[in-house]
């Protein structure tokens, strides 16, 4: 099948994935059946997700204004009880968009998911063997080393994801684009505001202070119904978000299953709920940690869509910046400056999280490739037009092969540092 006919079965056949759904899970049955048809051994790993990328910020917006109210309560007490909710509001939204655990998510729907992950040995690697230990809590057997005498010196990470986004107001016109990027620090900033308000109410019970919580109030009750609303509209096809990332995974799986790596392993990890907070890729670098210390890790998101050329991150913004490994950023730049008719370039992203954010926290070598339109700017992004007639052929067949010379070249490199006198690639 070609990587066109795999995006027209995801966003087509399928259709909308939304995460931790039924047809999420049919999305992961459906490359677990093309793997095993490429003579693979697909195997799943099961784990708990939040349903929803925007009840944590409707949640935490709802606490803000509640302690508003309290605020206008008999003071002190009503002073200390909103600023009490705020402090925890604030604190639990601050983790969660730097994906970790807080209270917010423990007040949260949570649904079943699932990852897919086929591990496709170097060719200098041992045959598999039954007694490999398991993952632990789940159904997955943990790596093999990434580091073996016997086996393979390097070992790669590709992940992409099956679920696809909803289609919020946030997302339909470049006007509302521009909100969406002011919406977070514009949220943050008026909770830190509420916070002093409080704090100061605490012990100087003047009535203009409460007048003056009313206006960071106006802005948290703006995050609030917009959050609410995206939560209403429905899941988007995702034809290039991200079954154009699928679509490239799988063809790199037949084309490394043709013509394996001399020294590096290769997992490709197909992940569920990376739209509400990836938390399929967290589930997987938690359970493999140990044998993936070493590991690069390539994502592989929106690829394909109409109108765009293909991109290197050098990194993402969300809360904070996660940066591309500088070792396979230059390995990248040398490749692009060599492939002139690729017409690839780097960017960095901001207001928004992808796969590489993760694999940063958890300590990876990591990079990530995209496409994206001239201005920057992602075209048909978790929008109801991300349908397979705005799939430009021509981009995703040039990422594919930026992603297979950028393994080439690791492998290479892998070889290289084995030697006893070998210079790096890099120098």
């Amino acid at each position: 099948m070609t990587s066109l006919d795999h995006i027209r079965a995801l966003s087509e056949v399928i259709g909308p994935r939304g995460s931790a759904t039924t047809e999420e899970a049919k999305a992961a049955d459906y490359v677990a059946e093309q793997l095993a048809i490429l003579g693979l051994s697909p195997e799943r790993q099961t784990f708990l997700s939040p349903t929803s990328a925007y009840r944590p910020y409707a949640l935490a917006a709802g606490l803000a204004l509640l302690s508003l109210f309290l605020f206008w309560q008999p003071q002190p007490v009503g002073a200390a009880a909103a600023a009490l909710i705020t402090v925890v509001a604030l604190g639990s939204l601050l983790l969660e968009m730097q994906f970790r655990p807080n209270l917010l998510r423990w007040l949260l729907p949570i649904g079943h998911s699932q990852n897919v992950r086929a591990v496709i040995p170097c060719q200098a690697a041992p045959a598999p063997s039954d007694e490999d230990a398991p993952m632990g809590a789940v159904a997955l057997p943990a790596a093999r080393p990434a580091v073996s005498s016997a086996g393979c010196p390097a070992t790669v990470v590709i992940t992409a994801h099956l679920d696809t986004h909803r289609t919020p107001l946030l997302f339909r016109s470049s006007f509302w684009m521009t909100v969406f990027r002011g919406l977070m620090p514009a949220g943050l900033a008026a909770m830190a505001a509420m916070l002093a308000v409080f704090v100061i109410g605490i012990v100087v019970p003047a009535q203009a202070l409460r007048l003056i919580a009313l206006a960071p109030g106006l802005v948290m009750l703006a995050v609030f119904a917009l959050m609410i609303q995206a939560d209403l509209t429905p899941y988007t096809k995702g034809a290039n978000d991200n079954a154009s990332g699928v679509a490239a995974t799988l063809w790199l799986a037949e084309r490394l299953t043709h013509a394996p790596l001399q020294h590096t392993q290769v997992h490709l990890v197909f992940t569920g709920c990376e739209e509400v907070g990836c938390y399929g890729a967290d589930a997987y670098f938690s359970a493999n940690h140990a044998g993936l210390q070493h590991a690069a890790h390539i994502v592989i998101d929106q690829v394909a869509a109409a109108g765009t050329q293909p991109v290197v991150v050098r990194a993402e913004r969300f809360l904070k910046p996660a940066h591309s490994d500088p070792g396979l950023l230059a390995l990248a730049d040398k490749l692009i400056a060599a492939h002139p008719e690729w017409r690839a370039r780097t960017v960095s992203l901001n207001a928004g999280y992808g796969e590489l954010s993760v694999g940063v926290k958890h300590g990876l070598r990591a990079i990530a490739f995209g496409a994206v339109a001239p201005d920057g700017s992602s075209p048909r992004w978790h929008q109801p037009s991300d349908t397979i007639d705005a799939i430009d052929e021509t981009t995703l067949a040039r990422v594919q092969e930026m992603v297979w010379a950028l393994l080439c070249e690791i492998d290479r490199q892998s070889a290289l540092s084995n030697l006893p006198a070998a210079e790096s690639v890099i120098a």
